[in-house]
């Protein structure tokens, strides 16, 4: 299942809740697999993509991210690598 995050959230994610609504959303959810898709997102605070990882690190879905954007990617990839050691 995909999920666009522009029209789930916004095109600018600042705030680590909306991150966190997002995967518990998921998780609720029926489907075990779910596709996060960037198209159109601009901006992602640190702190967004902190609560990000972290829940999706604790769910048990298996979640992947599509479309990450120039000024998203780099964000995203720092996250990560500090998350995951």
């Amino acid at each position: 299942m995909i999920i666009k995050v522009k029209d789930e959230i916004n095109t600018a994610l600042d705030f680590n809740q909306s991150a966190t609504e997002l995967i518990a959303k998921l998780n609720q959810s029926e489907n075990s697999e779910f596709t996060i898709d960037f198209e159109g997102v601009f901006f992602i605070s640190r702190s967004f993509a902190q609560a990000y990882y972290a829940s999706k690190n604790r769910s048990p879905k298996k979640i992947t991210e599509i479309n990450l954007s120039d000024d998203v990617k780099p964000m995203m990839e720092m996250i990560e690598k500090q998350l995951m050691g």
